[in-house]
């Protein structure tokens, strides 16, 4: 390959070297992944070691394992990566190689360990969501990957991607270098000093320092997202005064984009777009959340808003004409009480048979948003509205999502409705499918139904139109949880799972600055609409596969990955529920029901979401029909129906019935154009749960600080939910958060790990709060850069044509590499494991909290356990010279706490037992991030 460069470019001597192999040309993927030479998936990298990244592919029964920058070959987070695949044993060998081989570099520069290991333990990535990543993302000895491969190709990626981060001038591990060079030069000058040998003056010092002066060429921007490599960025594009005062930038944040990578260059190079603001405040951080989840907030452009009817807009007479009459019946809404995209309404006639009439009316989208229009070409490429804590960025115009199509009271909507004629007992005797004019006579929150189902009257201040009465909703909505009740006992009894997530709901004041946090939890008003709603998506399922076998878009939910199942089930075994089923969906179910203890439950449940995979979209003529199914909901078919004010792929099925319900033999876009939609909606609806995800996460950090500021340090119960040799993990039930608690931050003598029985067993240092710094613990691994990746080290000592490629590679032409980074790439113009599952049935939680001190201890001496075969570790650390807050033990609830008769200030620490624990929370960086400490019971 370097031959064939070379003899292409014969006058370029002083040519780089080629760190990367060249991609494959495009048009020679198809055959190749056609025969199986190659296999295709989407590339997902470790959040806590980039050096680690992994392929999900349909065409194999595990991920594929990317070992290293070099064979990532400058795939980004969320590609659409083409894969040879490589012998999984010589790249474990090789793996292990350079790791030993750096171990042995550090140790002989002297390097802390400790670095090392938090870089691997990455805290501050830890803290930066609401719950934990997966361990098994972190490949050891134990568990070996099953196969392994080497990026060929980038197939897809995410048009006009961008990255919040900062500004720095030199490249953070230039920096550290540099530092340990200066300080390596101190100590030797010292010693020769000490040895009566004047130290040597370095003649170059003077071409050094005009070396300085030179203004750089380029400047490095670094993305919050660890999993997103350093870009460099021309000086020009960057501040006028940042070279001479780069420092008073490190807390702005600053957004960018890749431009280019070549092969001969360890980073890629970019852009910088703008410039956002100072890290930590609400309206920067949410701008930067949206920014690096590609979510548009721009306003809609005059394209879009001309493709709007005018106002005042009504219903043309030709549809009176087309559609079923509904004004007269008795249609209401249940929503969220602060809803404005009123979607979905219901409705419920007792018929003379003593049968009923159940009627679920969705808002008539797709009778404003026409195929092919700059409106259409918009709404698809947001694909989602995004809710967050403070706010939302609607998929369409304010005047679709909050007037025409909201199904408001009082006014006449076109609707698309299903209707069942339903025995007593839920069984659905006929289903009539159609598009219809409706009048809802009232809007309900989820809080008003809940009080008639309570049997409490119905609100006085709910206000009802159409001359229909108090009475006539009341005892609809006392049917329709009757039914609710029925169709979910069948449901659950064919075998569906319910794993209920912790949400949080946020009091704001009028800045937009949260004031207080609760955990939500569903109630029965939620689960009536939830069952019509799924009943709805899967009669509406088979409608449009029935119609259009090879072109209809559904939904489909993946068994859970197997090996983290059976961890699953081993822990479960480990707290002594040795008959855990988790065979099927149901049997998951029935063995969770089971769980008489509270904690356990609570837990179990949290830890079961974690082996489950997303439920995505699809199109049936390119997937085998056995892979139809949904695994949670227990359903042959299933897709999204109900919600297209907010969800693209529901505008498309609306489409699908409406062509189905007329007739038509083939749906207008074919099977390849539908799967490409459904594969860009899975990525936007997956950003759009990690953008509300983080706002909460930002709201809560918010909120803590606050709360500390104000009251002092934030203390509230955790339940253990793991336990590690040197960390456990616990579940913050007050907060919904699931923490990391590492040793080496806490104020131990020693601490002891019973490998047999999984406990720990810590000795705590008497009279020290957990809140004060540890002096050989830096904080939150600000030097992530410091300690170059093994995979880049490897990139910059190893020769190309040393490596090993079982397939010729040729150069790609660079129009088609460009076009990886190239803002305007066309994407188509010619709820939640997801909603689906999470949601359905919430945890129990116990929302009492406590005052913001730490609590009286209670000690109780548990059975004696031999520790002296164990091995132990022991900290020698002084006192910080700054002390925290004051934290009185004796002035919250007694907790009571397990001890070892034979350890002094012991605390035993095993899986569901109870402690106190300190949350703090650094706003000072993006994303700012969560801390939790075990409080020390003898400070």
């Amino acid at each position: 390959m370097n031959k064939q460069q070379n003899q292409q470019n014969p006058n370029n001597q002083q040519q780089r070297k080629s760190l990367f192999a060249p991609y494959l040309p495009q048009v020679s993927l198809p055959p190749l992944l056609k025969n199986g030479d190659l296999v295709s998936g989407v590339l997902r990298i470790n959040k806590r070691n980039r050096s680690d990244a992994y392929v999900t592919t349909e065409s194999l029964d595990a991920d594929i394992y990317i070992c290293g920058s070099k064979d990532r070959n400058r795939a980004l987070e969320g590609d659409v990566v083409a894969v040879e695949l490589l012998d999984p044993e010589k790249v474990w060998q090789t793996k292990k190689e350079k790791e030993e081989k750096k171990r042995k570099k550090e140790e002989s520069a002297g390097i802390d360990k400790k670095k090392v290991d938090k870089k691997k333990d990455d805290v501050e990535v830890e803290g930066q969501g609401l719950l934990l990543f997966e361990d098994d993302d972190i490949v050891t000895d134990e568990h070996r990957p099953k196969y392994c491969g080497h990026v060929v190709a980038v197939m897809e990626r995410m048009p006009g991607q961008l990255f919040s981060g900062t500004l720095a001038l030199l490249r953070p591990s230039s920096t550290a270098t540099k530092e340990r060079e200066a300080a390596e030069k101190a100590r030797r000058e010292a010693e020769e000093r000490a040895a009566g040998i004047e130290p040597k003056v370095d003649e170059s010092k003077d071409d050094k320092k005009d070396e300085k002066n030179e203004r750089p060429k380029i400047v490095w921007f670094k993305p919050t997202d660890k999993r997103v490599p350093l870009i460099a960025i021309p000086t020009e594009q960057a501040p006028p005064d940042f070279v001479e005062n780069h420092q008073s930038y490190a807390q702005q944040l600053f957004v960018a984009c890749i431009k280019r990578w070549p092969i001969t260059s360890l980073h890629p190079f970019g852009t910088l777009v703008t410039q956002i603001g100072e890290i930590g405040g609400i309206d920067v951080e949410t701008e930067a959340l949206l920014k690096d989840n590609n979510v548009s907030a721009e306003e809609f452009n005059e394209n879009v808003t001309k493709c709007l009817p005018p106002i005042p807009w009504t219903i043309p007479e030709k549809e009176f004409e087309l559609r079923r009459d509904l004004r007269s019946t008795r249609i209401f809404t249940i929503n969220p009480s602060t809803a404005k995209d009123l979607d979905d309404a219901v409705s419920c006639t007792r018929l003379p048979d003593g049968n009923y009439e159940i009627g679920v009316h969705i808002a008539d989208v797709s009778h404003f948003v026409k195929p092919n229009t700059a409106l259409d070409r918009d709404a698809r490429k947001r694909a989602t509205t995004v809710y967050l804590v403070q706010k939302s960025v609607p998929m369409l115009p304010p005047l679709l999502c909050e007037e025409l199509c909201s199904l408001c009271p009082g006014v006449e909507k076109l609707a698309c409705s299903i209707i069942w004629k339903m025995t007593p007992e839920g069984k659905t005797m006929e289903t009539w499918y159609g598009r219809t004019i409706i009048k809802p006579c009232a809007k309900l929150s989820y809080e008003n139904a809940q009080e008639v189902i309570d049997g409490n009257p119905l609100n006085a201040e709910v206000k009802i139109f159409n001359d229909h009465n108090t009475k006539e909703i009341e005892a609809d909505i006392k049917l329709l949880h009757e039914l609710a009740q029925r169709l979910r006992d069948q449901r659950f009894k064919r075998g569906a799972l319910s794993l209920g997530s912790i949400r949080l709901n946020f009091e704001l004041d009028e800045q937009d600055d949260p004031i207080e946090c609760t955990v939500y939890k569903p109630k029965d008003a939620n689960r009536l609409i939830e069952e019509f709603m799924l009943l709805a998506n899967m009669s509406v399922a088979q409608k449009i596969s029935s119609a259009f076998p090879e072109q209809a878009l559904l939904r489909r939910h993946a068994p859970p990955i197997e090996r983290r199942l059976n961890d699953f089930v081993e822990h479960a075994n480990r707290l002594d529920y040795d008959d855990f089923d988790a065979t099927s969906a149901g049997a998951l179910q029935e063995s969770l029901n089971s769980i008489k203890d509270d904690d356990a439950r609570e837990v179990l449940n949290l830890l079961a979401i974690k082996p489950m995979q997303r439920a995505k979209y699809f199109c049936t003529g390119t997937l085998d029909i056995a892979k139809y199914h949904h695994y949670a909901l227990n359903f042959p078919l299933y897709t999204h129906f109900t919600s297209p004010i907010r969800r693209y792929a529901d505008v498309l099925v609306h489409r699908m019935l409406d062509a189905a319900l007329s007739g038509e033999k083939r749906f207008y876009l074919d099977k390849d154009a539908v799967q490409k939609t459904a594969s860009h909606c899975n990525v936007k609806k997956e950003a759009a749960k990690n953008a509300q995800e983080q706002s909460s996460h930002l709201f809560l950090c918010v909120l803590l600080r606050n709360l500390t500021l104000q009251s002092g340090p934030v203390i509230r119960e955790a339940i253990v939910i793991g336990v590690k040799d040197h960390a456990f993990d616990v579940l913050v039930p007050a907060f919904g958060i699931e923490k990391r608690v590492h040793l080496d931050q806490l104020p131990l003598e020693k601490f002891v790990f019973n490998d047999e029985t999984g406990d720990l067993v810590l000795r705590w240092k008497p009279g020290v709060s957990s809140l004060e710094p540890i002096p050989d613990y830096d904080g939150f691994g600000e030097d992530d850069d410091v300690l170059l990746d093994v995979d880049e080290e490897a990139l910059l000592a190893d020769d190309h044509d040393d490596y090993h490629y079982l397939m010729d590679v040729t150069s790609r032409p660079s129009d088609e590499e460009n076009r990886l980074f190239d803002a305007n790439s066309d994407i188509g113009d010619d709820d939640d494991i997801d909603d689906d599952i999470i949601g359905d049935e919430s945890v129990e939680i116990n929302q009492e909290t406590t005052k913001t001190t730490v609590p009286s201890v209670s000690i109780h001496e548990s059975p004696k356990v031999d520790y002296n075969s164990i091995s132990e570790t022991t900290f020698n650390q002084s006192p910080a010279k700054i002390s925290p807050p004051v934290i009185k033990i004796n002035e919250l609830p007694q907790l009571q706490i397990e001890s070892d008769p034979d350890t002094p200030n012991s605390q035993i620490i095993r899986e569901l037992c109870h402690l106190q624990v300190v949350i703090t929370a650094d706003c000072k960086k993006s994303p700012p991030v969560i801390k939790v400490l075990a409080v020390n019971p003898y400070a």
